[in-house]
């Protein structure tokens, strides 16, 4: 690749131009560059610029160049004054103008945002079929934002890391001297910058993915908690169902309770849902506009947007991601008694997260030869199932499955398993252990209780429909992370 200098480079082979031509977009490439470029990507007589995608009509015969100027020719005068020999070119304005009428010309309100560039007297290049008043080439466009902001035509040649400002040698020499600086003119620097800013767009992008989860989770955490107060409002309305019409009233005030409790739970997740959204969608729009930057031509911008994109990465990554603690009510069904009635209804009982519960059929655990296994429960970052075996008594036990931080190895727990009286839960039976446990392994075996006696219908663990329920209450969950 060729060292970029004073002039611009062909976009298409990053070298020095040979035989530049400009098309109608007024973009400048080499001949042999475009004519490649053209043959490979035509439809219809049709081709997109490779810079601004701008559709250009005709061939690549349009913009074949028809003369060639050796040093010595004459170099055209000033087309406003008509007394000195031109130095810039307004590709608006189509004329030539010497340094006197390029700075009225860009003082003048009409042509202020025009793009003046520099003459370059030792090419010329066909602009369309019919040449402009034998007009010579200008070298390619350069972007507006890398001209140096103190003075006018001036490229910027240096990026100063201390001023984070770029400018160009005359702002070197007089105010950035023994700074810490950036060459812009060479190819690799320029390139390591683009990169920066890349490899900080795919960090963003990482995070964008991360909070999505995080928002799924949260999302499936705030659809348990509505289920869960579904479920025991039913429960509700099947017992109130059994009790005179008279107490129904209070079966209803019971329910208006736990639909309080399930609302707060529902505004506090909404509102983390929201701020994760609302960070999601500032960083995609981010990450979008960053993509926009890096497809434009200039280096400035680039460099003006990193600092953001860092504040944006690092801010991100320190942010910390927390399922809050899931609250939810449940309805715990009591025996009627018609002198009770007011105590026997129910009592509400306020369940964290870190308590999961199992359905199991008696028929189904005492038919199968082996453990029997509830459904998965995420509880801290842990996933875990609790597994039943009947023999002479009924045995728990609790399996890891998985553990989202990889890093973790294995982990200490404290549980209580109980196994639910329906009739009377004074009658449940709790048992307390502890144990470690590695990922895809089980801890905490305990004989729960005699089968004989749990099996027995009368005992009141079974409903129905012959299903019991264990309940497991995590009491403390300790990482182990390997050093």
């Amino acid at each position: 690749m060729a060292k970029q200098t004073d002039k611009d480079v062909c976009m298409i082979c990053l070298n020095d131009f040979e035989t530049p031509v400009l098309i109608d977009c007024q973009h400048t490439f080499c001949f042999i560059c475009l004519e490649d470029y053209v043959n490979k990507t035509s439809t219809k007589d049709q081709f997109q610029c490779p810079l601004c995608r701008c559709l250009i009509d005709g061939g690549i015969q349009r913009f074949k160049p028809k003369l060639n100027i050796d040093d010595n020719s004459t170099i055209p005068q000033c087309d406003v004054c008509t007394e000195d020999t031109c130095q810039y070119f307004c590709r608006d304005c189509d004329q030539y103008l010497c340094k006197s009428c390029k700075t009225i010309h860009g003082k003048l309100k009409s042509s202020e945002d025009h793009i003046v560039c520099r003459y370059d007297e030792k090419q010329v290049c066909q602009q369309s079929n019919e040449p402009m008043k034998e007009k010579a080439p200008v070298t390619s466009v350069t972007h507006p934002k890398d001209f140096c902001p103190n003075h006018e035509g001036k490229k910027v040649k240096i990026y100063c890391k201390d001023c984070s400002l770029a400018v160009c040698l005359n702002c070197l020499v007089t105010d950035h001297n023994g700074h810490n600086l950036l060459d812009l003119r060479k190819d690799e620097v320029r390139q390591n910058i683009r990169h920066d800013l890349k490899t900080l767009n795919d960090d963003l992008e990482k995070q964008i993915t991360y909070f999505q989860k995080h928002y799924d989770n949260l999302n499936s955490k705030l659809i348990e908690v509505k289920n869960c107060t579904k479920t025991e409002c039913d429960k509700v309305d099947a017992q109130v169902d059994k009790i005179c019409s008279e107490f129904r009233k209070i079966g209803e005030n019971i329910k208006k309770e736990m639909q309080k409790t399930s609302e707060q739970e529902e505004s506090k997740f909404g509102k983390l849902m929201e701020d994760i959204k609302r960070l999601t969608e500032d960083l995609k729009a981010s990450v979008k506009y960053s993509v926009n930057v890096l497809e434009d031509s200039s280096v400035v911008q680039v460099l003006q947007r990193l600092p953001k994109v860092r504040q944006e990465k690092d801010e991100s990554c320190c942010r910390k991601l927390d399922i809050p603690d899931v609250r939810y009510s449940t309805f715990q069904v009591a025996e009627i008694d018609k002198t009770l009635l007011t105590n026997q209804l129910g009592k509400i009982v306020s369940c964290h997260q870190n308590m999961i519960e199992d359905v199991f059929n008696v028929d189904t655990v005492q038919g199968d030869d082996g453990w029997y296994y509830g459904k998965q429960h995420v509880v801290s970052g842990f996933t875990w199932r609790i597994s039943v075996l009947s023999s002479s008594s009924l045995h728990v036990r609790l399996y890891l499955k998985d553990v989202e931080d990889k890093s973790i190895t294995s982990c200490n727990v404290d549980i209580t398993y109980k196994v639910i009286n329906k009739t009377d839960d004074r009658q449940s039976v709790v048992k307390q252990c502890n144990g470690t446990v590695r990922p895809g392994d089980s801890t905490c075996l305990t004989d729960l209780i005699d089968w004989k006696r749990f099996s027995n219908p009368v005992s009141g663990f079974i409903d129905d429909h012959r299903n019991f329920t264990i309940q497991t209450t995590f009491n403390k969950i300790t990482n182990i992370v390997p050093d």
